[in-house]
């Protein structure tokens, strides 16, 4: 199995501006993706479209980058997936098989257990 990599470091914002999901260095970054911080208000202050624009933008960008960061983990800890493949169509039947892979190991553990304590 291969080895989990940490959670990326948390990077302090600017007060007010909630950072984006992904506030790696921009080397970790996929090309053409921009990043757009929330627009954060008092109580009580209501927001412009624009400014409610930006923020569904904001929230939609980190959503996809969390959705990511799953397929990342599974590609992690899936042993017949590799970096390479990004299909996920593929990571996700693999993801399954190996599932149901380690429940039927499960299974033949527990009967194992079971035979040795008789």
């Amino acid at each position: 199995m291969r080895p989990m990599h940490p959670p990326p470091p948390l990077v302090a914002a600017a007060p007010g501006v909630i950072p984006p999901a992904d506030s790696r260095d921009s080397d970790t970054r996929r090309p053409g993706s921009s990043r757009t911080s929330r627009v954060v208000k008092k109580k009580g202050e209501l927001l412009t479209e624009n400014e409610k624009k930006a923020n569904h933008i904001a929230s939609e960008q980190k959503r996809r980058q969390n959705i990511r960061v799953g397929y990342d983990q599974l590609i992690q800890i899936v042993p017949t997936l590799t970096p390479s493949q990004r299909s996920e169509a593929l990571i996700l039947q693999k993801t399954v098989e190996y599932i149901r892979y380690l429940l039927m190991e499960r299974e033949i553990l527990e009967g194992q257990v079971k035979e040795a304590g008789q």
